[in-house]
């Protein structure tokens, strides 16, 4: 009995674990392998030992890549955490429409980043987009969106915001469905107003879900590429400005074929998401409440 348990357990585990290893374990291995490396695909890797790390301190453009990366990730978490909590309270509300627009708000998460970033685009065109026709409408400046490089990072901001909130708004309502009324029925009886329960209720028992927000919505913003893409790709200059370290990975290895460097700069990536989230971690014991 316990060889055949052992069998079946191997045939449904076996092909997990596999793709485990074939898909996950060995591409981070074999990046910190290569980025030992000078490679390009058109000959072997070359082994030069920490030649591409010690290159990083010449690079003018990692600087701009890591503040950029770091730009998005500190000013997109705390909005996204924002307008989360606000929306999943929202949603919480009952109402005959309440399935409806938790449709509605859901339904960006799940087109594609390219999709997204394109409609997107089009619309804060400064000559025909949607969004500067509105402003002239009602008499307000209508800026060249794409043509500084501060204002279309404030685009790529609310197009994240955007594009995300419906989903992590979700994960606020799970967290928001699980608490007790009579928590908020006895602080009423206490003279508690909304804003009190809201601060003193629902903020401490959501915890959890924030700091799962708080987690993925950083990993993710990390590797921010698309938007980058998109938004850039029509004026090299806009996007030598914009660039981040998932695009500057990109760019290095499929652009000048640089493999070696850029499997350098992957690994300082996934140093830098590791250092956050150990942190993200180590500090949550300190305000989330579990139960």
């Amino acid at each position: 009995m316990k060889r055949h348990d052992w069998i079946w357990a191997f045939l449904f585990i076996g092909p997990t674990v596999a793709g485990l290893y074939l898909f996950n374990l060995y591409p981070i291995f074999g990046s910190f392998y290569f980025s030992l490396t000078k490679w390009d695909p058109m000959t072997s890797p070359e082994f030069i030992g920490l030649a591409n790390y010690v290159r990083f301190f010449g690079d003018r453009t990692l600087g701009l890549e890591l503040f950029n990366t770091l730009f998005f990730v500190v000013t997109l978490v705390p909005l996204i955490l924002a307008c989360s909590l606000l929306l999943g309270n929202a949603l919480n509300q009952k109402s005959i429409f309440t399935s409806f627009f938790r449709t509605v708000f859901f339904m960006p998460y799940v087109i594609l980043p390219v999709t997204t970033a394109t409609t997107w685009l089009i619309m804060f065109n400064a000559r025909y987009g949607f969004i500067n026709i509105v402003l002239g409408m009602i008499g307000l400046p209508q800026p060249a969106w794409l043509a500084n490089e501060w204002t279309v990072r404030v685009v790529i901001i609310i197009v994240g915001l955007w594009a995300s909130i419906g989903y992590y708004g979700i994960i606020v309502l799970a967290g928001l469905q699980n608490i007790p009324a009579q928590l908020y029925e006895a602080c009423e009886l206490d003279g508690g107003g909304r804003i009190w329960q809201f601060f003193h209720i629902t903020i401490p028992l959501v915890t959890p879900q924030i700091f799962f927000i708080t987690v993925i919505s950083a990993i993710s913003l990390f590797q921010m590429f698309d938007y980058i893409l998109i938004f850039g790709r029509n004026n090299i200059f806009i996007l030598d400005s914009i660039r981040n370290l998932a695009y500057g990975i990109y760019e290095r290895g499929f652009t000048f074929m640089e493999m070696g460097y850029a499997s350098a700069k992957a690994v300082l990536f996934c140093m830098l998401i590791l250092f956050i989230t150990i942190l993200q971690y180590i500090g949550q014991k300190k305000w989330v409440h579990y139960g």
